[in-house]
């Protein structure tokens, strides 16, 4: 950016900051003032946002121009530009959005004075800042800084870069041990955080780090490198290198990797258990049978949560419940609490003959309205049925959310297609809510046409709820068509995608997906050679009746492959050829199956379709559903269907 072009903006702002008023007015900017923000924001076109600011004044959105101008120029803001910002705007998704990106540049740049006068007033946590922040106390001689910092440094996490400077001085003030720092290069490099792991490895004496070029070597091709290494002896350098080897091993080739520890466990010693926790976690998260086993060669070593829990997904697929058992009781207590955790433990304990301990812990899950918390009330044989006519606002709540400044501006802003400054409003907007507020903000995002707010919001209430604003029934004629066309369950087709756009018809995916159904161009244009459509345009997709047409033939053709709903939401998000390598030797049971899909994001992803699906088979049907029918029991891979030619 020129010099001129700095200069140019400081005098919109100096402009801007004289206006007077910060409470925002009823009067929206036009149509074309907001379209035009948006493309000048998205190609940091700063003269054009300049010249917007006139149009934007004494509008609900009047702060939004000095906003962008600023935030988009963080590094080279004045700071008392920024500071009349502040001042004017002072709380707020603006307001903290931009002292968070400020705090950010003073930090980086060292201006503590600054950094400490603003610092107390953000709201949210972040990580970088929190760094920051040690930074500004450690040059301020604070005393309670360093047990501080040196408790974060013991977690062993991956830390931000702003955090390296903090390491380094509670290594030069010994406030660490070199024990310390080895301890905490063994959690980094078990995680797989190579860069943090290689930064930490640098605060190690130099006569003791780990060679950065064998490391590299044993990431690059882990095999090759335990081929040619020798047993470890005393150096702890060469036991951490062969225990990660093995750990990166094992994530493609567990066989592999636990035939080379058995080698080297001899030499490896008290560190062995652990290795072999690394090598079973990994084996596990390939669904290998003999995880399991691998896990109880860790005997005592503390394991991580994400190692333990896989552990108790091991046990599942092989059907011991006194390991599921076992494992669960290992867990910390934070996630022992979750309703995973508290449902299989429930199972386990009916398993194992203590019913009555195992229904107690049931009926918590029960009063549950998400995936486990409905297969608990099935265990239970309670009647579950949702109330389609739940609470719905008075007008005069409606109006008095519709005044709120946050819902004004966010509506605004989804009008003109600003959607991540609209979506940061909103949630700063509903924040605090009660329910019954909650329910009146997704009614008039509703009304608003725009149904993942209202599916968000109502999501959030805690005992009052509208499970009619919960799952919403757009789109209704042309999905029922397109179901029917493909003989597709209707209640499966609004969950699959209530999940993928919650029913914005013009969503895009940071991938490339588009539309209600959420499909990627490639697809799209092999399901239109294939029914045909003709002439077939991407900008069509964004069509409801489009995409529902195309997306419905899609599913019906992964289902007629894959033989299972079940299998066919894990490859709607995943992939057939992954949906069927997740199965079992064995006929699984379909809860288990969802629950042992490695990819978190589609394990949770299945779990909410099915969810989806038995409320709107409530709804499109009267009838209750069970869960564990919709779910079904998973074939066994010996019995795999013909794969069809699928994109």
């Amino acid at each position: 950016m020129t010099l001129t072009c700095i200069k140019w903006i400081s005098s919109c702002l100096c402009a801007t900051a004289l206006a007077a008023g910060a409470a925002p007015l009823a009067r929206e900017p036009a149509d074309a003032d907001l379209v035009a923000a948006r493309e000048a924001v998205q190609k940091g076109r700063w003269q054009v946002i300049g010249e917007l600011r006139s149009h934007f004044a004494d509008t609900i959105l009047e702060a939004y121009p000095p906003y962008w101008l600023l935030d988009g120029n963080i590094d080279r803001a004045a700071p008392d530009e920024v500071q009349a910002f502040l001042a004017k705007y002072p709380s707020g998704p603006l307001a903290e959005s931009l002292r968070r990106d400020w705090l950010k540049a003073l930090g980086a740049a060292g201006a503590w004075d600054l950094f400490r006068a603003e610092h107390p007033k953000l709201v949210t946590d972040d990580a970088e800042i929190a760094c920051y922040a040690f930074q500004e106390r450690f040059a301020r001689g604070d005393p309670e800084a360093t047990p501080e910092a040196r408790a974060l440094y013991l977690e062993g996490r991956e830390a931000p870069p702003p955090c390296d400077p903090v390491f380094a001085a509670l290594v030069a003030a010994g406030a660490v041990s070199e024990g310390d720092t080895w301890a905490r290069l063994h959690k980094l490099l078990q995680d797989g955080a190579l860069k943090a792991a290689k930064r930490t490895n640098a605060l190690l004496p130099p006569r003791a780090r780990v060679a950065e070029k064998s490391l590299d070597r044993a990431a690059r091709d882990p095999s090759a490198f335990l081929a040619r290494m020798k047993a470890p002896g005393r150096d702890r350098a060469e036991r951490e290198l062969a225990i990660f080897a093995v750990a990166r091993l094992a994530r493609s080739q567990p066989e592999e990797a636990a035939e080379k520890l058995s080698r080297l466990a001899p030499a490896l010693g008290g560190d062995a258990p652990c290795a072999w926790g690394q090598v079973a976690y990994q084996a596990a998260l390939e669904l290998h049978p003999d995880a399991l086993e691998w896990y109880g060669r860790a005997r005592d070593c503390a394991l991580t949560d994400a190692q333990v829990a896989w552990r108790a997904r091991s046990a599942l697929r092989a059907g011991d419940w006194k390991a599921v058992l076992a494992a669960i009781a290992a867990l910390s207590p934070e996630v022992a609490r979750e309703p995973t955790w508290r449902y299989w433990k429930g199972r386990a304990l009916r398993a194992t003959g203590d019913a009555a301990a195992g229904d107690a812990i049931l009926r918590g899950v029960a009063m549950l309205p998400a995936f486990y918390g409905l297969l608990a009330r099935e265990d239970l044989g309670i009647a579950s049925a949702p109330d389609w006519n739940g609470f719905h606002p008075a007008p005069d709540a409606l109006d008095r959310v519709r005044a709120i400044p946050g819902i004004q501006r966010a509506l605004a802003l989804y009008r003109g297609g600003l959607d991540n400054d609209a979506l940061r409003e909103w949630s700063w907007a509903i924040r605090g809510l009660d329910d019954r507020s909650l329910l009146a903000a997704a009614q008039v995002a509703a009304d608003a046409n725009v149904p993942d707010r209202a599916i968000f919001t109502a999501d959030r209430t805690l005992q009052i709820h509208d499970f009619s604003q919960r799952y919403p029934l757009p789109h209704r004629e042309a999905l029922d068509a397109a179901a029917r066309q493909w003989d597709i369950d209707e209640a499966f087709v609004y969950g699959i995608i209530r999940q993928e756009s919650r029913f914005l018809a013009q969503a895009r995916s940071p991938v490339g997906a588009v539309g209600l159904m959420q499909l990627m161009p490639a697809t799209a244009r092999w399901i239109a050679r294939q029914l045909p459509v003709k002439p077939f345009r991407q900008d069509m997709l964004v069509r409801p009746d489009v995409n529902l047409a195309m997306g419905t033939y899609y599913l019906h053709r992964v289902l007629a492959s894959l033989g299972e709903p079940l299998l066919a939401a894990a490859a709607y998000n995943a992939g057939p050829g992954r949906a069927r390598r997740w199965r079992d030797g064995k006929p699984l049971e379909g809860a288990i199956y969802a629950e042992t899909i490695p990819y978190p994001e589609t394990r949770e992803y299945v779990k909410k379709v099915f969810t989806n699906a038995w409320y709107y088979r409530h709804r499109l049907t009267g009838t209750a559903a069970s869960l564990k029918q919709l779910l079904g029991t998973v074939a066994p891979r010996a019995a795999d269907s013909f794969a069809a030619n699928l994109p």
